[in-house]
């Protein structure tokens, strides 16, 4: 990139442009290269493409073309090429659920988040609004202790200290085993183990790496408590996200509803089914209260035995920490703490989180990579390396796979098959509909393209041949740009320079 001196006027408008989008740190060269970009033919058209990737930090860049063909006489009735297009690739949004990786993304992934726990509590997206009269409950599962750490203790919305112990013991390293500071929300130490030596990192990667299989049991032993079974009356749905400690270990968020269990029509969403008391009157056979106890119950007694590790020949048994709780959702009651809302919010909220809140935002690690993780005075580096150690075993490669999440491998965000909508759905929904009356089928590169008898004039293929070409703006002056012109379409807002520059 060409450079022009600091008090040039390419440079003083280049200054100006910085400033209109917010970034009055970036370095001369790259305030200079907003210039560069407004001054390019298509400045317009290059903003309006921008935008279309709806403020995504890191796109991804796409050569090709689309053509959609008439299946009944073979003629291309469109054409799109990249070739058409400002720098000659389309900028398409990444699409991340991980905040710390792009906000913008993640905050749909949000949005499409909560709407699909909400349709499945209070009904909307194909969900029958008498969703919101079943029997559902909130539950938090969480890890139990693998050593001391710091936390923030709060009574009475008064922060205590963190664990006073008048006979201030120590542990069998010398470390003292009590804390008296008073922990604030940003605090460094909080979930830090009071003595790295005492603390179980084998046990808790394990724990991470397997939590999806104690869940699993949880939820079998659930349906059993309830008579939720593949013969019974009722069915068991649920929705859950995973959230990180910042002692490093996932808990469990899940929202569980019960349905009619209706083997011959497995769509339908109804009810559980009614009884009839001696009086006559129809009382509920299944309750939310019923449903929170099979709950509290398995979570209690469920445990699991792992596979023999050569570190641990009996295995490491996986159970479930002492703070499990179960809230039952009273949906729609004026007053009530926990509402859809709530819940749907709550849930939201963590799909979008990873693991930026114990320290660690790394990609996948490697053999070369180790080096960084090397030292033993930094709590994550322990838990990243014995991912590391336990994953050299036969049947735990997983572990290493999984270092870089601490161990953990599951899905941030799961549910059962038709608790409500899916993400398809919802993402299928938000796109523009062209072909009003018209049968598309989509067909990829190397797809025979072939159409059954039945295809008339109204069935069309789209053929797509797609290239990657790469990921992220080619400069921060292009990303502040990107950035602007999204913010101007979210808020409908004319752009200084409209596509009529050209």
């Amino acid at each position: 990139m060409i450079t022009a001196p600091e008090n040039s006027p390419q440079t003083i408008t280049g200054h100006l442009l910085a400033d209109l989008v917010g970034l009055d740190e970036l370095p001369a060269d790259d305030r200079f290269g907003l210039l560069d970009r407004a001054a390019k033919p298509g400045f317009g058209r290059w903003l309006d493409a921008a935008a279309r990737a709806r403020g995504c930090t890191r796109p991804v860049r796409l050569r090709g073309e689309v053509l959609t063909v008439s299946a009944a006489t073979g003629a291309v009735l469109e054409r799109f090429s990249t070739d058409t297009l400002p720098d000659n690739v389309l900028y398409k949004p990444c699409g991340t659920r991980i905040a710390s990786l792009c906000p913008a993304c993640a905050t749909t992934y949000r949005y499409d988040t909560y709407q699909l726990i909400k349709a499945g509590l209070a009904g909307g997206k194909g969900v029958p609004e008498t969703v919101a009269l079943h029997p559902a409950v909130f539950v938090t599962l969480t890890a139990p202790s693998f050593g001391v750490v710091h936390t923030r203790v709060v009574r009475n919305d008064k922060p205590q200290p963190c664990r006073v112990r008048r006979e201030r013991p120590a542990c069998a390293h010398g470390k003292p085993m009590s804390c008296n500071a008073v922990h604030g929300e940003g605090d460094a130490r909080l979930g830090q183990p009071l003595c790295l030596d005492c603390y179980d990192h084998d046990h808790q990667v394990v724990w991470n790496h397997l939590v999806a299989k104690l869940w699993d049991r949880t939820m079998l032993a659930v349906r059993r408590n309830i008579g939720a079974t593949p013969k019974g009356w009722v069915k068991l749905r649920y929705a859950k996200v995973a959230e990180y400690q910042r002692r490093g270990v996932v808990h469990l968020h899940a929202l569980l509803r019960l349905d009619a269990n209706l083997p011959g029509d497995p769509h339908t969403i109804a009810p559980p089914p009614f009884g009839i008391d001696p009086q006559g009157n129809q009382v509920a056979l299944y309750t939310a209260t019923m449903l929170k106890t099979a709950v509290e119950v398995a979570a209690a007694s469920t445990a699991l035995n792992t596979a023999p590790h050569p570190d641990q020949p009996a295995g490491w048994v996986l159970r479930w920490g002492k703070q499990v709780d179960v809230k039952v959702v009273r949906s729609g009651l004026p007053g009530e703490v926990m509402t859809e809302q709530h819940v749907a919010g709550y849930l939201a909220k963590y799909a979008t989180k990873a693991t930026e809140i114990t320290g660690v935002n790394a990609g996948r690690v490697t053999a070369d990579s180790m080096d960084a993780y090397a030292d033993p005075a930094r709590h994550t580096n322990r838990l990243i390396t014995a991912c590391w150690n336990l994953g050299a075993a036969d049947g735990w490669i997983g572990l290493r796979r999984w270092a870089h999440m601490l161990g953990f491998g599951g899905h941030f965000a799961t549910k059962s098959r038709r608790y409500s909508t899916t993400m398809g759905a919802l993402r299928l929904a938000r796109r523009p509909q062209h072909r009003d009356g018209a049968t598309v089928h989509a067909i990829g590169p190397g797809d025979p393209v072939d159409v059954a008898d039945t295809a008339d004039d109204y069935t069309v293929l789209v053929i797509n041949h797609w290239q990657h070409v790469g990921n992220g703006w080619r400069t921060s002056g292009d990303a502040a740009l990107a950035a602007m012109a999204a913010d101007a379409a979210r808020q409908r807002r004319p752009l200084s320079t409209q596509p009529s520059a050209d």
